[in-house]
């Protein structure tokens, strides 16, 4: 007999309605939206209060909102667009469909990628049954506000299935599986619903701007405050101390640009003139402390979206080789949350095929199976169902190799003959299939070298032309 443990230890039993019971703590369900002795409590934090903090940082901290500005250019670019799928022609025509019919390229760039780094959740809702427009028709979805009180039933097994949003007149608006698209970064321990990807990035931001203005304060004042009076007070003569307060109280009121003090000069009982000193600040007190505070709170914001230091403004003493170095974890956080991305828009153009053509209905996939020690690749097609589908979306090609790398390893492919010209020409960025042509336009062959130093008179390779007077070899 086999039986299934849950987290306690104990077997998974059967109540008297037959229904499994998941014991220890573990339940069917959402487990952050229970009760006040929730998770939420457990652990110190709440997930509304946290999505609250990321977008209020996003519009009133200048740092936190450059960090996810520029988050979100290096997951997308500054265009997001797809690739042809290798599909049917009426799968790819409903790609193209839903593409146009919700200007899917901005959408991607202006608004998703910032709310998921923001929320940590991207909600897609297709057309409610009464409202569809049709299988002949594309879809227009909307992403819905996750703060707006949304709520979902979700199992262990087959994760969201139902969405709830608070409609008009105090009823919810209901969206069943297959009806919505759902997102969430950090789900963990069965819990759907997702924690914003920026969140670790807020504190040490508002920190941040914090230590700026304490700077701009000091130097403010340092810059009103010219000079410091120290008056000569005989503890014995009590009319000293009278003067001490006349003195203190003629310069308490500095002018915004500064002033002069005068400086009075006592004659001592000795006939000794003593005069009183003036001490002039240094500005710049503790400015290498600051900086180096400022510095940690750039590294923590980065952190939060996997962007070392110098991708926010500040180089510091890093060097080329400490740059590649903290390049690395940024390249590899960048296409982790590429993938997630990915995931939700191939999700959506599933919901979309299965809203147009059913869920029954299969596809035509051309694949190319790869023999002869990936030497020869050989074309096949095949029917599948629309969960095998994924559509080749154009994120950026994230690497931490600099130009000079990149053409090394071309240069070495070339000369060993390890790659086609027309994967060569791919990798340094063109169009094979377009430089071809315009090649061919002009009498040139794609691939092969063009002379560097044709010698006059030669042919087009670069030979000189043989010499007509010269003995046969």
């Amino acid at each position: 007999m086999t039986f299934l443990y849950g987290p306690d230890g104990e077997p998974l039993t059967l109540n008297e309605n037959t229904e499994t019971t998941l014991r220890g703590g573990w339940r069917e369900g959402t487990l952050w939206d229970g009760p006040r002795t929730g998770p939420q409590h457990i652990y110190g934090v709440s997930r509304d209060v946290e999505r609250r903090r990321t977008r209020t940082a996003f519009f009133a901290n200048p740092l936190f909102g450059a960090a996810v500005e520029i988050a979100a250019a290096l997951l997308t670019g500054d265009e997001f667009t797809y690739g042809a799928p290798t599909l049917d022609r009426a799968a790819r025509d409903a790609i193209d469909d839903l593409w146009a019919a919700n200007d899917l390229g901005s959408l991607v760039t202006e608004r998703l990628v910032t709310e998921y780094l923001l929320d940590g959740e991207l909600c897609a809702v297709l057309p409610l049954p009464e409202d569809d427009p049709g299988p002949d028709t594309p879809a227009r979805f909307a992403l819905a506000d996750v703060d707006s009180g949304l709520r979902l039933d979700a199992t262990i097994q087959d994760g969201p299935t139902r969405l709830h949003i608070p409609g008009p007149n105090g009823t919810d608006l209901t969206w069943d599986a297959g009806r919505f698209v759902w997102q969430a970064h950090a789900a963990l321990w069965n819990d759907p619903r997702g924690w914003p990807v920026a969140r670790h990035a807020v504190d040490p931001a508002r920190s941040y701007i914090t230590l700026l203005q304490h700077r701009l304060n000091t130097h403010e004042l340092q810059s009103r405050l010219l000079a410091v009076q120290k008056v000569f007070v005989d503890k014995d003569d009590p009319n000293s101390r009278a003067a001490f307060r006349e003195k203190a109280n003629a310069y308490r009121n500095l002018p915004k640009r500064g002033g002069v003090l005068t400086l009075a000069m006592v004659e001592g009982a000795n006939k000794q003139i003593i005069s009183d000193t003036l001490e002039f600040t240094t500005p710049a007190s503790g400015a290498a402390n600051a900086e180096t505070d400022a510095r940690a709170l750039l590294r923590l914001t980065g952190l939060a979206f996997g962007l070392p230091e110098h991708y926010l403004g500040e180089g510091g003493n890093a060097t080329r080789t400490t740059a590649d170095a903290m390049t690395l974890p940024a390249v590899r956080r960048a296409r982790k949350l590429q993938a997630g991305l990915r995931g939700f828009l191939d999700r959506l153009a599933r919901a979309e095929l299965t809203r147009r053509f059913g869920l029954d209905r299969t596809y035509t996939l051309t694949t190319w199976d790869v023999k002869d020690d990936g030497k020869t690749r050989v074309k096949r097609t095949r029917k599948v169902r629309v969960d095998r589908i994924e559509i080749p979306w154009v994120f950026p090609d994230l690497t931490q190799d600099a130009l000079a790398d990149t053409l090394r390893r071309v240069e070495l492919a070339a000369r060993l003959g390890l790659a086609s010209p027309q994967t060569l020409s791919g990798t340094l960025g063109y169009d094979p299939s377009e430089e071809e042509h315009r090649m061919a336009a002009a009498g040139l062959t794609f691939g092969q070298p063009r002379a560097t130093n044709p010698t006059p008179g030669g042919d087009p390779s670069g030979n000189p032309s043989p010499d007509p007077t010269a003995p046969p070899a």
